[in-house]
């Protein structure tokens, strides 16, 4: 008996406590939205993000909480832009660790955001690949110092044979040349592979002088081989853009001579390239075109000539340029134009000293 009513005591002792408890816990989570608030004001999103999602259902800001997230991932994809664009600022001026550092603390208060580890990832391989680059441009400078001095030096040791110093810095240079050949062809073997042929024309035939092998030479031949493959798919890129520009020329050749624009079908057949220009069908366009350029030029030659002859000199001028600009060597139309020039010429002047008469008359 004296055991159950004890067991009883605790039990209600217990929830007592839980009782008493329960209320505080509660007034001690009701100032989470001040926290996310300072947080947000610190720019620490990831602990931002984790108030929000650690908050139970229960709790009397859940909902409150809940509706500021998307606030907060605005917040954050407007700080990972900021932080990525200060790292690439630092990065153009080559303050590489700085750069690092910048996205270091912009992952720990973005809560490790996958944007910023990826940026971060991005500047890292480019950081790789610039001291790639700075290494290779360091052995191509010694292997063309080394390409001077070798001849040197053997010019040094075959006049002193006996020089004991003179043999061993040869020796050393003549190791260092096969070391840093030994490197340099395979970067060019890796740039090949990479199709980077101008890199790889600067690198393997500086090792085919500095020292000759049938490695060197194996790689010459590649390159030799992708330089032509590049020439000639070139050219054929080259020509089959020429023939898509010669159709569209053709196209508008076409529609021009039936809107009876023969100008631009004019043009049109000048843009073709010479060897489009043999085709039978660009000759046979040129006779069509010829044609339809004589026929009008006879009908419009008579036009100016009515234009002409009743003394509306200026309106033949007109016809007769529009001519020209089809057939610019016609001597016939030129010495027309020229002579209507002369008669329009002596009217206008005779029309400003009659004017002038006139004037004097009535001013006395």
């Amino acid at each position: 008996m004296k055991h159950r009513t004890l067991l009883l005591l605790l039990l209600f002792l217990l929830f007592f406590l839980q009782s008493c408890a329960q209320p505080g816990s509660f007034d001690s989570e009701r100032d989470r939205l001040e926290m996310l608030d300072q947080y947000l004001a610190d720019q620490d999103f990831g602990k931002a993000l984790t108030l929000i999602v650690d908050t139970p259902e229960e709790h009397p800001e859940a909902m409150v909480l809940e509706k500021k997230r998307e606030m907060v991932m605005d917040a954050l994809r407007s700080y990972e832009k900021q932080a990525v664009s200060r790292a690439l600022k630092l990065e153009r001026n080559n303050e590489w660790p700085a750069a690092r550092l910048s996205y270091e603390e912009a992952l720990e208060k973005s809560g490790h955001s996958k944007n910023l580890e990826d940026a971060e990832g991005a500047m890292l391989q480019r950081f790789r690949g610039r001291m790639d680059a700075l290494e290779l441009e360091e052995l191509i400078v010694t292997a063309e110092w080394l390409q001077k001095k070798l001849p040197l030096l053997q010019d040094l040791h075959e006049s002193d044979p006996a020089d004991k110093a003179i043999h061993q810095r040869y020796s050393r240079a003549q190791n260092d040349a096969k070391e840093v050949a030994r490197q340099l062809l395979q970067r060019g073997e890796q740039m090949l592979t990479e199709k980077n042929l101008v890199m790889a024309g600067r690198i393997i035939p500086l090792v085919v002088k500095l020292a000759p092998s049938p490695a060197a030479d194996s790689e010459m031949n590649r390159l030799n081989r992708q330089l032509k493959e590049k020439t000639l798919k070139k050219q054929k890129d080259r020509k089959k853009h020429a023939r898509k520009k010669d159709r569209k020329s053709m196209e508008s050749f076409n529609k021009a001579m039936g809107t009876g624009d023969l100008s631009e079908a004019q043009r049109n057949l000048s843009r073709l390239t010479p060897d489009t220009k043999k085709s039978v069908a660009a000759e046979l366009m040129q006779e069509r075109l010829d044609k339809e350029i004589s026929e009008y030029v006879q009908e419009e030659l008579s036009v100016g000539d009515s234009f002409y002859r009743a003394g509306k000199y200026e309106q033949a001028i007109k016809i007769w340029q529009a001519i020209i600009e089809l057939e610019p060597e016609n001597k016939t139309v030129k010495s027309k134009i020229e002579r209507a020039k002369v008669i329009v010429e002596k009217v206008q002047s005779l029309r400003e000293r009659q004017a002038g008469e006139s004037e004097a008359q009535i001013t006395n």
